[in-house]
């Protein structure tokens, strides 16, 4: 492997001080025996427990670990995104610092990209060590969200456990999208792409910060940004609501010829109450994607940095023409926002 090319890491965090000391001591010799230089580029979704100071003493005693803290939590899809755009790597890739997905695979991830893919992502083709209500809950949801994606076909059970090119992070960082969905946009750029099937298993320290409700969240979101299918069908189910309307209105003309009609009181209510259902559920519908269009509209920040260590902070996303600026960093709407200089470790 070229020494000249750099491989950075990104690790998104939030409280988890207790899995960071572990998580330093495993990926440390991995990543010094893949054969090139190396930096790790930790995310800190405003935590409030020991995690910034754990990381302050990482950086101060190991320069190629760098620390972007967040200036609250900006949820993880922007957290990513902070720290893909801060990389100054040639291959760049993502991993939770729990490490339920094996940091063993990165040199395979390596390998691939050194053949030409542009897009390296991990395919979750079986889960351990996690309880069977929450396995079968995450995998209903992400068939879901695949069935539901229409923009762009994604891949069944891919994860954020990818590894992407340098083009194509210069790529992403034209997209300036405030509502995201890293990994549908991921898939979005197109380029030459491979999924890698692994077992990924259950937290050996801590416990997970996501609960069930975030898990709906996560699925609405990924559907909304990514597809427009809930409209579609809307449409559909209207249409054939009236054709049933219509059959049913055409049943009462012959029995009104033919016989007396049942009194149609219950029918009536039954009729009036479902279509009082129907129309709050497309109101709703709508309204996501209205909230959406509102969001896109504000313009503001994907996230605000309150200070880094070891590295420059990440300029915010493009608004789509500018070409990336020095140092890799898009030239955006954001650029003229202060962010305080990196420290030292």
């Amino acid at each position: 492997m070229s020494s000249e090319r750099l491989f950075s890491l990104v690790i998104p965090v939030r409280n988890e001080q207790l899995v960071l000391p572990s998580t330093y001591t495993t990926l440390s010799p991995l990543l010094a025996g893949i054969g090139m230089p190396f930096e790790v580029i930790v995310v800190d979704n405003g935590s409030d427990d020991a995690t910034p100071e754990i990381m302050a003493d990482i950086c101060r005693r190991d320069q190629a670990w760098k620390y972007i803290r967040l200036s609250r939590n900006f949820e993880y899809q922007n957290s990513i995104t902070a720290g893909m755009l801060a990389a100054a790597g040639d291959a760049i890739m993502v991993i939770d610092s729990d490490l339920q997905d094996p940091p063993e695979l990165i040199p395979t991830f390596i390998a691939k990209w050194q053949e030409g893919y542009d897009i390296v992502y991990g395919v979750r083709s079986e889960r351990t060590g996690e309880s069977k209500v929450r396995i079968a809950a995450t995998m209903t949801a992400m068939r879901f969200i695949t069935w539901m994606s229409d923009d762009v076909k994604l891949p069944l059970h891919s994860g954020d456990f990818r590894l992407i090119s340098r083009r194509a992070r210069d790529a992403f960082a034209r997209l300036p999208e405030s509502n995201r969905y890293v990994r549908g946009m991921i898939h979005w750029l197109g380029f030459r792409q491979i999924g890698i099937p692994y077992t990924r298993r259950g937290r050996k320290i801590g416990r997970s910060n996501n609960s069930a409700l975030f898990l709906i969240g996560f699925t609405l979101n990924a559907v909304f940004n990514s597809s427009v299918k809930p409209l579609r069908m809307f449409g559909l189910l209207g249409l054939a609501i009236m054709g049933l309307t219509s059959l049913l209105a055409c049943v009462y003309v012959v029995m009104s010829f033919l016989t007396n009609p049942p009194p149609g009181i219950t029918t009536v209510l039954i009729l009036l109450l479902g279509n009082l259902g129907l129309t709050s559920l497309g109101i709703g519908i709508l309204g996501e994607y209205v909230a959406k269009i509102y969001a896109e509209g504000k313009r503001r920040p994907l996230w605000l940095v309150d200070y880094s260590i070891n590295v420059q902070p990440p300029a915010l996303p493009g608004t789509g023409g500018s070409p990336p600026g020095p140092g890799g960093f898009p030239g955006s709407y954001a650029a003229a926002i202060p962010f305080p200089a990196a420290k030292s470790a």
